[in-house]
């Protein structure tokens, strides 16, 4: 009896040294073979794996799941042909795999919670209505060399980016009113390029580089892509985007009612009009997700990631622009007026996300420090550590402060004019850093003494959008939006190095620190999350959902990445990237401590 034992034990022993072997093997060897398999699906959800074929070769190719009736989308991409999508609500799913120039039909399917599913798809190559309206032609096709190119990328490339002029189809009348437009003429944003950037000859010959090329019988292009994204399907195994979009307004209602079609401070609604659009998303401690949307009428949106479920809330003034928000430590939630109605006098609202309203406003240059000649334009929002409100004025140059023991506003103009003061941060410090997009500078706010400090990354001149704290409190991580590069500033020295991104058109938009790594949303190529290491100097992409820009990221406990597709037409919402989606134990947006 006791030889049986021992035997019956060894084969036991055996068998489960064989499972541990047979487990490692496919660790290795299959990544995204096993992602479902090695992390049980959240209650409640479901997965879904299967194979993808196509007649020529691909790799991470992206499989989408479409839920219309929650109106969501999940995304995870293909290794070795393979896919596992993991934590998927039950209900109906229109599935579709595709990557360049290739896609798949569109198929069905239901899914129950806890059920396993599987589904294999078969791309073929894209159809006509799938390729790009516009056609591909290289940069030097697009934009002849020339005096009247240099011009132009050092005026209009620069800041629209390189598809802005092949989109455009203007008479010599046209472009002359629209460089008008930019140098300030009728533009209540003030000058957008300065008169010493376009001197009257160069003027001259900008119209007609511009008409030559982009004139009224021009033809809709875009620059190719020649040099793709480095993607890694390793890296890629067992990530996965989800995008929860915002409600449909119902006709005669929020977009749709004819009172906000003409809105906002200005009387014009411009790239807003007519639709949704979201921006900024900020975590709530209780795992909420708190969206700006900048269509008229202007609103807030809660998230709850947990289900779902979004609910829209109207801002005091909805014809009052917006851009950014912030939660503080309490959990209440700070949104300035990007334009006030009037427009010299935006305000900063306090929302109480429990009782779900508005119950306090400041408002902003009470001592008009900035001339009420200037349009007043409140864009990013921070706190330091006594929980004091830091804002700044893209237009108006300033940095707004709100001191909480006085609940008084005070105004501080940056030392460099036109300087367009774009994100803030604040430091373990407490010293306030911004990002000047004009001003190609970084500049600290001491809190103590009020006075500014500017620094100046090597490359010149160049737009910059965000900034970031790394992990340690107190290196400041940005980037050149018009030069494809990642910055560093150590304070300690004042040294600021660069790190060049290594695709053909980079424009870094918003950075968050993950211990060693920097993550940074880049629109150049129309929508990836970078994630970068700090000591390897290695550059990870993960190609988001969307053609679209994401203008602010957030980090979440368990390490997820919210954005918001800002310019998403068709789904505009916000969405998280999982970098390992076995990982994820809630799919509340729980907020990363700082130093995470």
């Amino acid at each position: 009896m006791r030889v049986g034992m021992k035997q019956a034990m060894r084969i036991h022993f055996a068998a489960a040294w064989g499972a541990l072997w047979l487990a490692a093997f496919l660790m290795t060897a299959l990544p995204g073979l096993v992602s479902s398999a090695q992390a049980a699906t959240l209650p409640g959800t479901a997965t879904v794996s299967g194979t993808v074929e196509a007649a020529e070769p691909f790799k991470a190719a992206q499989v989408y799941f479409r839920n219309n009736a929650k109106r969501m989308l999940y995304m995870v991409y293909t290794v070795g042909g393979k896919y596992n999508a993991l934590h998927l609500f039950p209900g109906e799913y229109e599935v579709s795999v595709k990557t360049k120039g290739l896609q798949s039909d569109v198929q069905k399917l239901t899914v129950t919670a806890g059920q396993a599913a599987s589904m294999n798809l078969s791309m073929h190559a894209s159809t006509a209505a799938e390729q790009r309206r516009s056609q591909e032609m290289k940069y030097d096709e697009i934009y002849p060399a020339g005096p009247g190119r240099v011009i132009a990328e050092r005026t209009c490339i620069y800041c629209h980016g390189q598809n802005y002029l092949p989109g455009r189809a203007f008479d010599e009348k046209k472009w002359s009113e629209a460089i008008d437009l930019m140098l300030g003429q009728g533009n209540p944003q003030g000058a957008q390029i300065q008169p010493a950037d376009l001197l009257p000859a160069d003027r001259a010959t900008l119209t007609k580089y511009l008409v030559d090329n982009f004139g009224p019988d021009a033809k809709p292009r875009s620059v190719r892509i020649e040099v793709q994204p480095p993607v890694d399907e390793s890296i890629l195994a067992k990530a996965q985007y989800i995008e929860y979009y915002f409600n449909v307004d119902a006709p005669g209602q929020g977009v749709n009612d004819p009172k906000y079609k003409r809105a906002g401070a200005t009387g014009e609604m411009g790239f807003a009009a007519g639709r949704r659009m979201g921006q900024e998303p900020q975590l709530h401690p209780d795992g909420t997700v708190w969206t700006v949307d900048r269509g008229f009428p202007t609103r807030i949106v809660k998230l709850d990631p947990r289900t779902g479920v979004s609910k829209d809330i109207l801002m005091p003034n909805p014809m009052a622009a917006l851009h950014d928000l912030e939660i503080d430590k309490q959990g209440i939630i700070w949104v300035p007026e990007n334009e006030g109605v009037p427009k010299t006098e935006p305000k900063l609202w306090k929302f109480d996300p429990k009782t779900e309203k508005w119950f306090e406003s400041f408002l902003f240059d009470p001592k008009k420090v900035i001339s009420d000649d200037t349009l007043k334009h409140p864009h990013s929002i921070a706190f330091d550590s006594k929980a004091n409100v830091y804002v700044s004025y893209i237009l108006g140059g300033g940095l707004s402060v709100w001191n909480r023991e006085t609940k008084q506003m005070s105004t501080y103009i940056l030392p460099t004019p036109n300087s367009f003061p774009y994100g803030v941060v604040v430091d373990t410090n407490d010293n306030v850093w911004i990002a000047e997009f004009h001003g190609s500078k970084l500049a600290k706010f001491d809190t103590r003494t009020k006075k500014f400090t500017e620094f100046d990354p090597p490359t010149q001149p160049a737009l910059i959008r965000r900034l970031t704290v790394g992990s340690d409190g107190l290196t400041i991580w940005s980037g050149l939006f018009s030069a494809g590069m990642l910055v560093k500033l150590d304070q300690k020295t004042g040294k600021i190095t660069e790190y060049k991104i290594p695709h053909q058109v980079s424009q870094p938009y918003d950075f968050t620190p993950q211990g060693k790594y920097v993550w940074f949303s880049d629109a150049g190529q129309g929508g990836t999350l970078i994630r970068f290491d700090s000591q390897t100097e290695k550059f990870d992409y993960f190609p988001a959902p969307q053609i679209a820009d994401m203008p602010k990221i957030r980090l979440t406990k368990e390490g997820g990445i919210w954005y918001s597709p800002r310019s998403s037409r068709d789904w505009p919402g916000t969405g998280v990237l999982y970098p390992d989606a076995t990982k994820i134990t809630t799919l509340a947006a729980i907020p990363a401590p700082r130093g995470w």
